[in-house]
């Protein structure tokens, strides 16, 4: 059989990130439309230590021939299929981190890996690691405010970061420390007693207000921090984001909504609180049947605890931990974007793909219908997003599109977008779940993702989702020809309306169209007014609607 010729393609970009706990494999599609979420096409991981490789007790030694070979043969691998999948030579870039530094056969190892596959092994420096980790953190999340720490296996760097609309400013002089989770898990469990377990807790107190000092925080960032009752604290490596899995299982919503760790926040207390509790090495025994812990990873939740309890015992208050995916390989791609890529709203360009041609007057339509006590994440994020959108599951059976809506965002179309909080996630489902009527066959999901935002976001979204509804039903292409609809909303303030009065909606239609004289569209626009009623909200928050219906659009 004749072998079919794979054409290059440009914009893919192959990046193998050669860290201390394993070895990570990814293709992306760095298209200038929508980059910015960094498309993945292809990722895996080759689970060999090379921390671990490099010590038999507490001696170390160079990388084996064995623990070589099948790193070896798994870059071979990835370079068939980069091959397959049309990725030049040119655009594959290899890093290695703090295990390959510290090897005692690195040059060798590094020089074996380019006589294999043709690709020089780029060999960060402490400071490049931590700088290029930053900027995996920056990719994670629109804007970024705040302490920023990345765990590998072999160390853990700390900065700091003010990251908005694609500029991003952090220390000058990111520090390193040799606290990786492998790392930090060896030291532990051959230290001789509890004497030796208090000397390196010492230890890495000293040197971590050492680095907070060295970091040079800016004063406006630490008067935002004391103003916010402590700072905020982005979090990424693999060992963090096992942790962060933990707190996902001891979240109060249970089960918790989103299944994704980017965006995932959580109170500094129950980062700590939580750290206490799994110091005890023994625990790590059963961590290993929870979602996303592996053996190897609940081995090393007790010293990532350690760590944790030292940084809160030295470091000034955290007030809120965020979870990031975003570490060297998503770093190493997002420092290489044009400024004005970096700078795009995540959500904006996860969802612009499938907007409709009228998108844009679509959107302000929806932000017409939001009086001004609306939040500002539903006028900024939401109401675009959703507008986007608005067309993209019409083609599904009726009875289903409110539950394709309401999983959209965490296992549908944007669960592999890159950017997105939580928060971001569960208002533009519950938009979209009304959107299509609210009508699910599994609420769960859905009282969840409301108790995720809580109960005043969950109502806007509602309403955001049932003026979508309207719009569709008189435009069902997307496309606005002519004007055949408007909104017009405005608060009114008092009364026994639990979240401080009613929302007084105008809705004009084009008097004998019958885009807008039609049954259905009628019916739509009249239950507008049900959105506000009690039996429409679980509980907390309710606006009622008055409803105003015109009939002369002029």
């Amino acid at each position: 059989m004749a072998e079919e010729t794979v054409l290059q393609n440009p914009l893919l970009h192959g990046l193998v990130d050669i860290g201390s706990n394993g070895v990570r494999f990814s293709i992306s599609n760095l298209h200038p439309a929508t980059a910015r979420i960094l498309p993945t096409v292809f990722q895996d991981r080759a689970a060999i230590s090379l921390y671990d490789a490099q010590f038999s007790g507490t001696t170390k030694s160079p990388i084996s021939k064995e623990v070589i070979d099948q790193i070896l043969t798994s870059m071979r691998r990835f370079k068939s299929v980069c091959s397959d999948f049309g990725v030049p030579d040119t655009n594959v870039r290899v890093v290695a981190t703090e295990a390959t530094r510290e090897a005692q056969n690195s040059a060798e190892f590094r020089g074996m890996i380019a006589d294999a596959t043709g690709w020089a092994v780029e060999l960060l420096s402490k400071s490049e690691e931590a700088r290029i980790g930053a900027e995996g953190v920056a990719s994670s999340i629109g804007s970024v405010t705040g302490l920023v720490m990345d765990l590998g296996g072999g160390s853990t760097q700390i900065s700091w970061m003010r990251s908005e609309k694609g500029i991003c400013n952090m220390a000058e002089k990111p520090v390193s420390m040799p606290y990786g989770a492998a790392a930090l898990t060896k030291r532990i469990e051959t230290a001789i007693d509890g004497k030796a377990i208090g000397l390196l807790r010492d230890e890495m107190k000293g040197r971590i207000a050492e680095a907070f000092v060295s970091l040079q925080i800016p004063k406006d960032l630490q008067l935002d921090a004391e103003a916010e009752g402590g700072f905020t604290m982005y979090l990424s490596g693999g060992g963090f984001r096992g942790f962060g899995y933990l707190l996902l299982d001891k979240h109060d919503i249970k089960p918790y909504p989103i299944p994704i760790i980017n965006g995932f926040k959580a109170p500094g207390n129950a980062f700590s609180s939580l750290a206490d509790l799994h110091l005890d090495p023994e625990l790590s025994d059963r961590l290993d049947e929870k979602f996303q812990i592996s053996g190897r990873r609940a081995r090393q939740i007790p010293a990532v605890a350690f760590l944790i309890n030292t940084l809160i015992e030295t470091l000034p208050k955290i007030k809120t931990v965020v979870f990031c995916q975003g570490g060297v390989r998503e770093g190493a791609l997002f420092e290489k974007l044009p400024p004005e890529i970096r700078a795009q709203d995540p959500l904006l360009v996860a969802t612009l793909p499938y907007a409709p041609k009228s998108t844009n007057l679509i959107s302000l339509l929806l932000n017409y219908a939001l009086p001004r006590s609306a939040p500002y994440i539903l006028r900024s994020e939401t109401a675009l997003a959703l507008s986007n959108l608005l067309t993209y599951h019409s083609n599904i059976p009726k009875e289903s599109r409110a539950s394709c809506g309401l999983h959209s965002t965490s296992t549908g179309i944007l669960a592999s977008a890159h950017g997105l909080t939580h928060e971001t996630r569960a208002l533009l489902a519950l938009s979209l779940c009304e959107r299509w009527g609210g009508e699910v066959s599994d609420s769960n999901l859905k009282t969840r993702l409301e108790d995720l935002v809580g109960p005043e976001l969950a109502y806007w979204a509602r309403y955001l989702g049932a003026i979508a509804r309207v719009v569709g039903s008189v435009y069902p292409t997307g496309v606005i020809r002519e004007e055949k609809l408007r909104f017009f909303a405005t608060d009114v303030i008092g009364g026994a309306v639990v979240g401080g009065g009613a929302i007084v909606l105008k809705v004009a239609i084009r008097d004998g169209d019958p885009s807008t004289a039609a049954i259905m569209v009628i019916e739509g626009i009249k239950d507008l007014a049900k959105i506000g009623k009690k039996k429409r909200n679980r509980e907390g928050y309710r606006r009622k609607v008055v409803l105003n219906l015109v009939r002369d659009l002029e």
